[in-house]
């Protein structure tokens, strides 16, 4: 874990946290709190939790030249968890890589783990695995969704389409074949009925 000085003297610059592995992050550090840095990365807003802090790269550049990220605010809260509780219902990702890397929305924050929905389920992530959290991405769900939705309706139209114009056509079959069963009643001849009878059985049953 990093000190906390460590961090102050480098407000406004350009650093590399944990430089190796999947949980590098870079960006410029425009926050300071008690347990956590907030950085202003090309992905958005990374809030790092500073107990998994294991290496600060400051850029040769010494003061960010303002290339990586335009992020300019970030969440002020008294801990991780109080920030965590001000990201309910915001679309997130957790940690940035490897096997315990998620994207999905806060539902609920307990005292000892995150809830987050993805995929319509509710996944519990302890909270003393969790490194960063990445805020400002676009959930991928929303395009995904759009083009599930088109196709279910699109799917829906044309199977309404063929189930009403089956339905027409049915009963427009029964209208005739009643019209011409009526036709062969009257008649009163036993073979003009059967004749009558055979005259809609064909294409309408064989």
């Amino acid at each position: 874990m990093a000190e906390h000085s460590t961090f102050k003297s480098l407000i406004g610059s350009e650093v590399k946290i944990n430089g190796r592995g999947p949980d590098a992050i870079t960006g410029k550090l425009i926050g300071i709190h008690s347990n956590y840095v907030a950085l202003s990365t090309e992905d958005g807003a990374v809030y790092v939790n500073t107990s998994h802090v294991k290496s600060i790269l400051q850029s040769p550049n010494q003061k960010s030249s303002g290339t990586i990220g335009s992020v300019t605010t970030h969440i002020k809260a008294s801990s991780f968890n109080d920030l965590l509780q001000e990201l309910r219902h915001t679309f997130v990702k957790i940690n940035r890589g490897g096997q315990e890397k998620l994207e999905g929305i806060i539902s609920d924050v307990t005292s000892d783990h995150l809830i987050v929905i993805i995929n319509n389920e509710l996944i519990r992530v302890p909270l003393f695995q969790i490194k960063s959290v990445t805020v400002g991405l676009k959930s991928r769900g929303d395009k995904s969704g759009n083009k599930n939705g088109k196709a279910s309706g699109n799917a829906t139209a044309k199977s309404g389409g063929n189930v009403n114009n089956k339905s027409s056509r049915s009963r427009t079959n029964r209208s005739d074949r009643s019209d011409r069963s009526n036709r062969s009643h009257r008649s009163g001849n036993h073979s003009e009925k059967s004749q009558g009878f055979n005259l809609w059985k064909d294409p309408f049953f064989t």
